[in-house]
């Protein structure tokens, strides 16, 4: 599943289904910043449980 963020109420992750449908219905421009948004995003996460970790190291 991939997520666009966290929500207590409820999970707003998508599947990888929705992920091909949502893309499908993208123009070339629209999905090329989605595309950069996506991997931006994967980015931070990946910096942010590198931080986390790291953090819990150090104590």
């Amino acid at each position: 599943m991939l997520g666009f963020g966290k929500s207590k109420e409820y999970d707003v992750r998508l599947t990888e289904k929705q992920m091909q449908e949502l893309a499908k219905n993208m123009t070339k421009q629209e999905r090329k910043e989605f595309d950069k948004r996506q991997k931006q995003a994967k980015s931070d996460r990946e910096w942010d449980a590198l931080m986390m970790a790291e953090l819990f190291l150090d104590n």
